[in-house]
């Protein structure tokens, strides 16, 4: 049987990843973004009509959009929300 030294609760590095508690993401329930998923929108710079296909808040509480153009044959742009209207 091996023995094992034990180990301080400061050092994480001993531990495998595993048995690392997660660092738990603030997420604030009451906060809603100025765009909802699936609502037509317009890209300021082009005026090209576009829908939002996903939304996330960044740091220091940007939203940023995933928009995909009507028409277009390309990926999502990721923008930000003065970017569009």
């Amino acid at each position: 049987m091996t023995t094992h030294a034990p180990i301080k609760h400061s050092d994480r590095t001993a531990l495998p990843r595993g048995l690392l508690p997660r660092r738990r993401r603030f997420v604030n329930p009451d906060y809603e973004m100025t765009y909802q998923i699936g609502q037509p929108v317009t890209l300021k710079c082009t005026d090209e009509a576009a829908y939002v296909v996903g939304r996330i808040q960044i740091v220091g509480c940007l939203d940023e959009y995933l928009i995909q153009i009507v028409g277009a044959d390309c990926d999502a742009l990721r923008v930000l929300e003065h970017q569009i209207s």
